[in-house]
């Protein structure tokens, strides 16, 4: 699949742009097809389900998360992804609404063209919005890099992320804008860390407004498409 790189028209503190489709699969309580740039993401939600015996807890539910790349095996990049998702999970989720019970969160990688792992975070957040689990709390992921001229870019491509020389992905609840993951790679001053920080915290609010655009449309396009079967019925 031959998709294009960042436009050289977005600057370099703008998010690429998003695209997402709910519900593409049939076999689960919710799905969500999510695009940043040319980074394409799957997630399916399942749940709750009954749980076996050994992950059984009479306080909350167990969340299962796995986490699949584009093609062969994971590998540990791909658990270190999945770690990074379920902490995340476990901090929004409101696991005691269902004890004794089960989630379960597949992700599966379809094209990785730069900031694979928000992307990871965003497309299960919106999966478990759209399957009707229960969270505290949504949130949003944003990956940032500085670069070797000490440039900041927001949600790089992958032709970006080859001259980075520090890399971020901080993960925002949607109340009060709580750090619930930060993930660092590379050299970089405090200052530097603060500025990005900030970039990325303003970008979240940008994510989280397509969160609530998006399934306000997708349930108006529903609820139209209800009213006009009705009609036809009668």
């Amino acid at each position: 699949m031959n998709l294009p790189d960042k436009p050289e028209q977005v600057a370099k503190d703008k998010l690429r742009e998003m695209q997402c489709k709910f519900n593409p699969l049939s076999r689960c309580d919710g799905s969500v097809m999510y695009c940043q740039g040319a980074t394409v993401v799957i997630s399916a939600v399942l749940g709750p389900i009954e749980m076996k015996t050994q992950n059984l807890s009479i306080d909350g539910s167990y969340l299962e998360c796995n986490y699949r790349p584009k093609a062969g095996l994971p590998q540990v990049k791909e658990r270190i992804r999945e770690a990074a998702v379920r902490g995340v999970l476990e901090l929004a989720l409101l696991s005691e609404a269902y004890p004794r019970s089960k989630m379960s969160l597949q992700i599966q990688e379809l094209e990785d063209r730069g900031s694979i792992d928000a992307c990871a975070l965003n497309s299960a957040c919106l999966a478990m919005l759209i399957g009707g689990l229960p969270l505290k709390c949504s949130f949003a992921a944003v990956h940032c890099i500085i670069n070797e001229q000490g440039e900041y870019i927001l949600d790089p491509d992958q032709r970006e992320t080859e001259h980075e020389r520090a890399s971020f992905t901080f993960a925002f609840d949607s109340l009060e804008g709580n750090l619930l993951l930060v993930q660092t790679k590379g050299s970089f001053k405090i200052a530097e860390f603060n500025d990005v920080e900030s970039l990325c915290r303003s970008a979240s609010a940008e994510i989280l407004q397509f969160y609530r655009t998006s399934i306000s449309n997708y349930h108006c396009r529903r609820s139209d498409t209800k009213t006009s079967e009705e009609q036809m019925e009668t």
